[in-house]
């Protein structure tokens, strides 16, 4: 079931108009919030094709003296690590093809005090469950720390209830280019 919905809302999220404008709108109610100004580490994601780009938020919060780090993905199975990034040129193409940060001039994050975690998903529900890509990195990661996490989503990809399975871990703000909704 999560499969077919997966491929179905890929397709809706490549075919939507206006993606530029509503990357803007949610990038600046990321920034704006209190959520993040009270942050001092924020566990960035580095975007696929399609998914919302915050590279900008990214630049923003290295600008501001806060410490930015992007995922790493270590195997097949669902292991990640976070690591410190300087700039976005700090970032090569890795696992899967996604842009993750270098490890040879990275230093990996130790200390998650003060973070939050920007989860990326293809859709999430009212409840903060996400439809993600099916391997489970941020779920294995979640469940293992207790800071806040906030997911980023199109309005059109907020559905009422999505399938969830019993390692699935909500995020507790969802942001849109309508405004931050809290779980």
């Amino acid at each position: 079931m999560k499969k077919e919905l997966r491929k179905e809302l890929k397709v809706q999220r490549r075919s939507m108009s206006n993606k530029a404008a509503a990357n803007t709108k949610i990038s600046n109610y990321l920034i704006e919030s209190s959520i993040y100004k009270n942050a001092d580490t924020i566990l960035f994601y580095a975007a696929l094709e399609d998914e919302i780009n915050i590279d900008e938020c990214i630049n923003i919060a290295l600008s501001q003296g806060k410490k930015a780090a992007l995922p790493v993905c270590l195997d097949d199975k669902g292991s990640m690590k976070f690591y410190y990034i300087n700039s976005l040129k700090d970032i090569k193409t890795g696992f899967f093809g996604v842009r993750e940060p270098d490890t040879d001039i990275c230093c990996e994050v130790a200390d998650f005090n003060d973070s939050i975690c920007i989860v990326p998903a293809i859709a999430y529900d009212k409840k903060g469950y996400r439809l993600g890509y099916g391997k489970g990195y941020y779920d294995r990661f979640l469940e293992n720390f207790s800071f806040i996490s906030v997911g980023l989503c199109y309005n059109e990809l907020i559905m009422d209830v999505l399938p969830i399975g019993e390692y699935d871990i909500p995020v507790d703000y969802i942001i849109t280019q309508d405004g931050i909704l809290t779980i």
